[in-house]
């Protein structure tokens, strides 16, 4: 062969093997080895990680990003959830009777349950104290991702897609998720004068405070808030009475609010010695509203929620439509009874 016949094959084998490199740049595939395919994504804390791209053996200790998982059709890499995701009513046909393992509490996971699941990715909360030490000294990877306030809900619903390949379906959540927010920001913005709101979590006397998602979504949807509390305290009777707020909103678990749960604890508001002078109280403005519309993927109807409770009738689309909306969009069947009260 010819020194021309050589050097041309040179070229086209070095042409062949950049060109393969490149394709593996732009569009990971699937690999096994320490060489596997990666991605580098933005976490809850605002900070970056490289994790593997499209994961086979996901833990994730998220709530939220596991709904997240059933959205995007990637749930069946999951081998291992919290307790709540397991016995959740809407996460249960997905992770529950044995599909994945129940690995604990969100903030207290087994963590040699864990490490016997043999995850190649854990998805765990910012928040979480402890937990990412304990992942390191066992040698698991891990990314931060919540998927559970609104104002980072696109970010991280943006990076989970990046990392399991599901960019399209990350794009059409975030794509109904802003259809949603940018009209009640739009109304939100023509407000001049806004109404007054005390927001009670799940302890009574409990008021939200600034650092929380439920504070920060009521505050979006147009609320000033009566107390300004840094972090959820308790507060007193007389406190609530002298601030005299114009809505009062209560965000029980959903398991409390189901079987006229919700009646009981609207009941036990009201009832209380000396509500009965409060403005929200005078004019019916107390509501129920569950704390899953607070956060995660479906915070858009906390959002609608909360802002029809203050100026009613004017959202051209109700929290109840916007949920079956939610379901038809993304084919699943999440909770619309029992979310909120009267």
């Amino acid at each position: 062969m010819g020194k021309n016949a050589i050097l041309a094959l040179l070229v086209c084998a070095m042409m062949v093997a950049t060109g393969a490199a490149v394709y593996l740049a732009q569009d990971p595939s699937e690999s096994d080895g320490p060489d596997y395919p990666k991605v580098t994504v933005t976490q809850a804390d605002g900070t970056e990680k490289t994790v593997k791209y499209k994961p086979e053996r996901i833990v994730c200790l998220s709530t939220y990003a596991c709904e997240l998982l059933i959205l995007y059709g990637y749930h069946d890499k999951v081998v291992g959830v919290t307790n709540s995701s397991y016995t959740n009513v809407d996460q249960a046909p997905y992770y529950g009777s044995g599909k994945s393992k129940d690995v604990g509490n969100f903030n207290e996971p087994n963590i040699s349950e864990i490490v016997n699941l043999e995850p190649d990715l854990v998805i765990t909360w910012s928040t979480q104290p402890g937990v990412a030490e304990q992942l390191e000294g066992v040698e698991l990877p891990y990314v931060f991702l919540q998927c559970s306030a609104i104002d980072t809900m696109e970010m991280e619903a943006t990076s989970l897609g990046k990392i399991v390949g599901k960019t399209e379906k990350a794009e059409e959540y975030c794509t109904f998720l802003n259809n949603v927010l940018d009209d009640i920001d739009a109304r939100v913005a023509t407000k001049t004068v806004k109404k007054t709101v005390y927001m009670e979590s799940f302890s009574s006397y409990s008021a939200a405070g600034k650092s929380s998602a439920y504070y920060r979504l009521c505050v979006r949807a147009g609320a000033e808030m009566v107390f300004d509390n840094e972090k959820s305290q308790t507060v007193s009777k007389d406190a609530i009475i002298l601030k005299n707020p114009s809505i009062i909103i209560k965000t029980p678990m959903l398991y409390k609010m189901i079987n006229n749960g919700s009646k009981t604890i609207y009941d036990e508001i009201i009832g209380r010695e000396g509500f009965g002078i409060i403005d929200a109280v005078k004019n019916e403005q107390v509501y129920i509203l569950c704390s899953q519309l607070f956060g995660g993927p479906r915070c858009f109807a906390g959002m609608v929620a909360c802002y029809d409770a203050m100026y009613p009738d004017e959202v051209p689309k109700g929290m109840n439509t916007l949920l079956q909306e939610y379901n038809t969009t993304f084919g699943v069947n999440m909770s619309i009874d029992s979310l909120s009260y009267p």
